[in-house]
């Protein structure tokens, strides 16, 4: 945990390895205080990242109610310190979150790239089928000029 720069994560639910593709870290912190606290030591990540064969880490504070998510995902290993949305990562949370709650199926929104002055909202939802669980990912962004 400590190369993800979380510390102590202080959420109820356990960090745990899940992929819908490749494989990454999901990290629960308790709130947004403690996501935007977030520093990750990219040299670690990069390493056990490669040494577990995952894609990064999604450091994430899970939607509650009407209340959307917040999440941050470093992936210094493939040459992104910090995304600014993570479509497939939040994939990911809302499989987890299906899996783990025994519903048949979830949505979620998922604020993520405020930290890089960049915000962004990712939409999804999973539900279980004869084939397993599946995931719909969409999301907002704003587009500027010049950038």
């Amino acid at each position: 945990m400590s190369s993800c720069g979380t510390g102590n994560p202080g959420g109820r639910a356990e960090p745990g390895r899940i992929s819908t593709s490749s494989p990454r870290m999901l990290v629960p912190v308790h709130d947004r205080a403690a996501l935007l606290r977030v520093r990750p030591h990219l040299g670690r990540l990069t390493a056990a990242c490669r040494r577990y064969g995952l894609l990064g880490c999604f450091v994430y504070v899970p939607p509650v109610g009407d209340r959307p998510g917040a999440a941050r995902m470093f992936a210094p290993a493939i040459g992104v310190d910090e995304d600014v949305a993570n479509a497939n990562s939040t994939g990911c949370l809302a499989a987890h979150l299906l899996d783990t709650t025994g519903a048949q199926t979830v949505a979620i929104e998922v604020e993520q790239g405020d930290t890089l002055g960049r915000p962004a909202s990712v939409l999804d939802s999973a539900r279980r089928g004869p084939a397993g669980i599946t995931t719909r990912v969409g999301g907002l962004a704003v587009v500027r000029d010049g950038h």
